[in-house]
């Protein structure tokens, strides 16, 4: 399991540019909850063959497969963990998991969204709110 302190708070740091390309990695994720939620992980399987980032790429396939929420996250920590992560691609990664952890888990699509954007701070919600982001899952 990831530890939350100091530690892993000095690895994550990232520059702005870099949090907002995460931002957009959270609106990408978005899209896919919302398929998730109306039609199943299958939907997503051809969608896989788009996906260039490996690690998102097992996080959907595992969901396809059926993992379990704990199964899921242990598995994509331990790789965040041995792949030694740092700066941006630990932020991309944390996020990653979290939102399939977060979907696998039922959680209401306003959780999911409080989840991800605590990750890019202050900075999220105000990208969130600029962009007037439906916070309940009514639109992708």
């Amino acid at each position: 399991m990831l530890y939350y302190d100091w530690q892993f708070a000095e690895r994550i740091q990232c520059s702005l540019e870099e949090k907002r390309e995460c931002f957009d990695l959270i609106i990408r994720l978005r899209k896919y909850a919302s398929i998730i939620r109306e039609e199943g992980f299958l939907a997503l399987e051809e969608e896989l063959k788009n996906i260039d980032d490996e690690f998102l790429a097992i996080s959907i396939q595992m969901g396809i497969d059926g993992v379990s929420p704990e199964l899921f996250r242990d598995i994509q920590e331990r790789r965040i963990l041995v792949d030694n992560c740092k700066g941006k691609e630990l932020l991309k990664r944390v996020i990653i998991a979290e939102a399939m952890a977060s979907i696998l888990s039922e959680d209401t699509f306003k959780v999911f969204h409080y989840k991800l954007l605590s990750y890019l701070g202050a900075h999220g919600h105000r990208w969130a709110k600029e962009q007037q982001l439906d916070l309940i899952g009514k639109g992708r």
